[in-house]
């Protein structure tokens, strides 16, 4: 059983569950422009529970979007071809992933997931839907991990003589994806592969450094000097794109801070100095306060974005 209603600005459907029969929210769209949108956990007393097909597929207002843990079904292509979303914020919660929820969304880049249920299906659910190089800001009990896995290419040849067709596989995205199980990440394969990184280009291999650097989970010392000093090396590179990315309203103080006191020499006087001079020039004040400030305490967790 449906029933649609309207909840200001959601539009959705009131859905009988199949096995239980208790009544719950789906939501089918959004009316008006929204640019972070955040999902709600209720409407009308009812749990919000799924996002229904193509619910906000195509839209181009939409750049961040928050997912309660009371959504369990993502459904096909609820956020298909939303161009300029970059950013999704959600829970191991979900059950049911359908085809094509993020497809085509070109800018997406950074997927927060916060795990209660030991369950990281979901993570390999976005890692199946899109073979673009994904973020993943991983948050568990007390720990926090950043992993970002590369983009990879499937290359198809058909073999007209021996009719068959070849195929192969470009990039480390795809034996990155393989560290994921439904149960654990694999830390130790994932860093034992940025030697593979290293070949599919420098910004990659940076994201995948800094973040394994600022949130260490099980980080072994022989990875984390290699990872030092990859970053010191293009430290440079590195707060550029930082800058950059500030430019575009993204947040990048909490990185720019973390790097700062990181320590071991990791951010150079010249790299700091190149990077200062890019945020003064852009008009960024809190990301040049964020470049001078090497002081300010770093003990608690800092989440950031490129």
């Amino acid at each position: 059983m449906k029933k649609t209603g309207y909840a200001m600005p959601f539009t959705y459907e009131v859905v009988q569950h199949k096995k239980d029969n208790h009544e719950f929210i789906q939501i089918t769209g959004f009316e008006g422009e929204v640019r972070d949108l955040v999902i709600p956990a209720e409407i009308d007393g009812k749990s919000v529970e799924a996002i229904g097909n193509h619910a906000f597929s195509g839209r181009n207002d939409i750049r961040t979007v928050q997912i309660p843990e009371t959504v369990k079904i993502l459904y096909g292509f609820s956020f298909h071809n939303c161009r300029n979303l970059y950013k999704i914020s959600l829970y191991d919660s979900i059950d049911d992933y359908y085809d094509g929820v993020c497809r085509q969304c070109d800018s997406l880049t950074d997927i927060d997931i916060t795990i209660k249920r030991n369950w990281y299906e979901v993570i390999r659910n976005f890692l199946a839907d899109n073979d673009k190089t994904l973020r993943f800001t991983i948050h568990r009990q007390q720990e926090t991990s950043q992993l970002t896995f590369p983009e990879y290419v499937y290359d198809f040849a058909d073999n007209t003589m021996a009719r068959t067709i070849q195929f192969s596989i470009s990039g480390s995205g795809y034996a990155y994806r393989e560290c994921v199980d439904r149960r654990k990440i694999n830390y130790r394969e994932y860093d034992k592969l940025f030697e593979k990184a290293l070949i599919d280009g420098n910004m990659i291999s940076e994201d995948i450094a800094v973040g394994r650097l600022i949130y260490p989970n099980e980080l072994d010392d022989s990875f984390r000097t290699i990872y030092e000093d990859y970053a010191r090396a293009n430290m440079k590179d590195i707060l550029e794109r930082l800058v950059q990315r500030a430019s575009q309203e993204i947040d990048t103080t909490g990185v720019i801070r973390a790097l700062n006191q990181y320590g071991k020499d990791l951010v150079s006087d010249e790299a700091l100095d190149h990077g200062l001079k890019l945020a003064t020039e852009k008009g960024l004040t809190l990301v040049s306060a964020a470049l001078m400030d090497k002081h300010q305490d770093n003990s608690s967790a800092l989440e950031f974005k490129f």
